[in-house]
């Protein structure tokens, strides 16, 4: 039997162990070296826009998102064939500084091919070629059926250290399950596929709201305290550019009033959200129950609309525009006749 070399290294000198070039944040937050960051999304959500727009700024670095980028190389493997990726690149180009593997198998492959492909990605590495690699989607390299099977899920996984170790920042994207889960806990197949990645985000719609029809979120679970929780980010399809939406609910609220307020005209008395979601018009998306609610609380504290009633079950608030008695009650007078 082969004797095993064991390195015990004390507490205090871990940090000496790691050269310096295979440290630190690719994307502050979200893509760190020698770590893996999963990203799951519903199908023709925009997860592989943003990872091309991703790609496009690592060439110089710069801002991404709100957030620090550091310039690098990076490998795509991925199930679309170059036809698919010529496509999406007519809108936003990439330069060489990226490598596309488009669909390496003729299959799902083995457990060999699979340990070869990572093998082909850290001799990149070591020519100083590669400093992201990227698997878009995770479920098409996964041998046979090991999706749901921890034990198979993890020993096709193990080989992704071997890659981190020397300093690569590792993306996997993936897609949910069917059924509705908690925020960060959507990933398809075993749990033991969060247990293993360092950071898990998810990708979803802002709203089906049409102002938000290019605005999407970002929820993330990390073991870094710099990854933040939430971010909402807008995609122009026109220019082709990424930006952050700060204060999404506010931008929410300013762009949906006006289809609020002449519902609000159209009612001879105070009405509560149900109703007034019972009234918005057919050819626009409705808001969610909750979205509503929020916009009339923020249209009455800004004074846009009077509230009656007391909150409750049984006495729901009911919400109307301003009128001209409103004053002569505010003042405890009755208007005159």
């Amino acid at each position: 039997m082969h004797a095993i070399d064991f390195c015990n290294v004390p507490m205090s000198e871990v940090s000496t162990q790691i050269k310096p070039a295979d440290q630190g944040w690719l994307w502050d937050g979200y893509l760190c070296r020698r770590n893996v960051t999963l990203l799951t999304s519903q199908w023709k959500t925009g997860k592989t826009t943003l990872l091309t727009g991703l790609l496009q700024r690592l060439k110089e670095g710069g801002d991404f998102l709100g957030l620090r980028l550091r310039k690098g190389r990076a490998l795509v493997v991925s199930e679309e064939d170059h036809s698919q990726w010529a496509d999406r690149l007519e809108k936003l180009p990439i330069g060489r500084h990226v490598e596309l593997l488009a669909r390496p198998f003729r299959g799902r492959p083995n457990i060999d091919e699979w340990n070869q492909l990572i093998d082909h990605a850290r001799a990149m590495r070591e020519r100083g070629e590669l400093d992201l690699f990227v698997v878009d989607p995770l479920a098409s390299f996964l041998p046979g059926r090991c999706e749901s099977d921890a034990a198979t899920l993890l020993e096709v996984l193990q080989p992704l250290h071997r890659l981190a170790v020397e300093g690569v920042a590792i993306l996997l994207l993936h897609h949910p399950r069917k059924q509705p889960s908690e925020e960060g806990q959507s990933a398809r197949g075993s749990g033991a596929l969060l247990g293993f990645v360092d950071i898990a985000v998810e990708l979803n719609r802002f709203s089906k709201l049409r102002s938000d029809s290019y605005r999407r979120r970002l929820v993330a679970m990390s073991r870094k305290l710099q990854t933040p929780e939430r971010l909402a980010y807008e995609w122009d399809p026109l220019g082709a550019c990424f930006s952050v939406v700060d204060q999404p609910h506010d931008r929410q609220y300013d762009e949906n009033w006006g289809t609020l307020k002449r519902i609000l005209k159209n009612r001879d008395k105070a009405a509560t959200h149900w109703d007034l979601l019972h009234d918005w018009p057919e050819d626009e998306t409705q808001p969610s129950p909750a979205a509503l609610y929020r916009w009339l609380r923020r249209a009455f504290s800004d004074g846009q609309v009077r509230r009656e009633g007391g909150g409750t079950s049984k006495d729901p608030w009911c919400y109307r525009l301003p009128n001209s008695k409103d004053a002569y009650y505010d003042r405890g007078e009755l208007p005159p006749l």
